[in-house]
């Protein structure tokens, strides 16, 4: 007879459980979380802020995490901090934007012209406490406005941009730019290019422009635009990656407005994380902030050196110590002179002075002890003075 062959029953069920397992995997497989810190301000130390970027694994900014879902380490360890989240929306806090778009040659016609747009378009979404500073990149970032609102920005500054000659020295224009934004004020600082990343005879390096941005802590979003090749556009997304920011590609220059606009979403929309950091000395050193997020379905963290800043007596202190040491000492003056005025009264002793020689005597002596000792020519000198007086 001829023998048919059997699957056996097992088999089926260990290609089903594997099946099953698979499948359970896959749900229960996290979606990945970007957490961008683009920048930190340790000034204060211990007490730090830090502003933290979250996009889903489709780039849209999340805004509506629970402050629970947050963990934080420093140096890879758990500290001991306290902590307060905040959406930077809820603050309704100022930022400080400069940026810093090309004009050279290359960019004539609709590469000048879809930048201009874009800018016209992004200062119509600025909130009246934002400032704006504008620069083209040549030999060092050339100046159309700074520092300026919504409401005092003449669009004809923005249209009146031409095409310049000059090289495009982006390494020098950056470093310039990032010089001038030290020295505000504003909390959140940023700084954005439209560019197509091209440098050409900068005097600063690349290796000397990172330590500067490494340094300023100032976060750089950028944006490239494909004119001659792509060759240079890694310039600019170094920059972003380095400093935290981002970099969004333009494939088509009709694209740079909208572009534009999603950069400014993130710059927006971060959560502000302010953090009292315990048991850890201001040593002037960096250290490297983690901030992760675990939620039941996505998961992310992100990292980003600071310094603990050792901070300085304030001048405002300085003084107020000077002030109250000149006051204690005047009141121990005081109090001196009071006390040995008591103690005198106590010894009956008040103002009564010696006709003669003019020196106190107590109330109850009727004649002066100390006249009876001075010479008496002294005695008559000092007489015939108060005489002539």
């Amino acid at each position: 007879m001829r023998k048919t062959r059997r699957i056996p029953v097992f088999g089926f069920l260990f290609l089903f459980m594997f099946s099953m397992s698979a499948v359970l995997n896959a749900q229960e497989e996290k979606s990945k979380l970007s957490i961008k810190i683009d920048q930190i301000i340790s000034d204060d130390f211990p007490n730090i802020r830090a502003y933290a970027v979250i996009q889903d694994d489709k780039g849209e900014v999340l805004t509506g995490l629970s402050p629970g879902l947050f963990q934080f380490r420093i140096d890879s360890m758990e500290t001991e901090l306290k902590s307060q989240i905040t959406p930077f929306a809820m603050k309704e806090a100022p930022i400080d934007y400069s940026i810093i778009f090309s004009n050279n040659g290359i960019m004539e016609g609709e590469p000048l012209d879809f930048q201009k747009n874009a800018l016209l378009q992004f200062i119509d979404t600025m909130k009246a406490s934002d400032r704006l500073s504008l620069y083209t990149i040549g030999e060092e970032a050339g100046i159309i406005f700074e520092e300026m609102g919504k409401e005092d920005i003449d669009p004809a500054m923005v249209n009146s941009v031409e095409i310049s000659s000059v090289q495009p020295r982006v390494y020098d224009s950056v470093i310039n730019v990032v010089r001038k934004v030290q020295r505000r004020h504003t909390d959140r600082r940023v700084i954005i290019i439209i560019s197509d990343g091209r440098d050409q005879n900068s005097r600063f390096t690349k290796d000397q422009m990172n330590t500067v941005l490494g340094e300023a802590d100032i976060p750089i979003y950028a944006i490239g635009i494909r004119v001659l090749n792509t060759q240079s556009l890694s310039n600019l997304n170094e920059m972003a990656d380095f400093t935290g920011g981002s970099y969004i590609y333009s494939t088509r220059l009709a694209d740079i407005p909208d572009n534009l606009k999603r950069i400014n979403s993130r710059i927006t929309q971060p959560y502000i994380i302010d953090l009292k950091i315990r048991k850890m000395k201001a040593d002037e050193l960096p250290h490297v902030l983690e901030v992760s997020v675990n939620t039941s379905d996505s998961s992310g963290k992100g990292q980003k050196t600071f310094v603990a800043v050792k901070v300085p007596v304030p001048r405002w202190v300085r003084w107020t110590i000077l002030i109250a040491a000149a006051a204690a000492i005047a009141a121990a003056v005081v109090v001196t002179i009071i006390l040995r005025i008591k103690k005198r009264h106590r010894m009956g002793i008040t103002k009564r002075k010696c006709p003669e020689c003019r020196n106190r005597m107590k109330d109850t002596w009727d004649s002066c002890p100390f006249c009876r000792y001075l010479p008496e020519k002294k005695k008559k000198k000092k007489h015939k003075g108060k005489s002539d007086a």
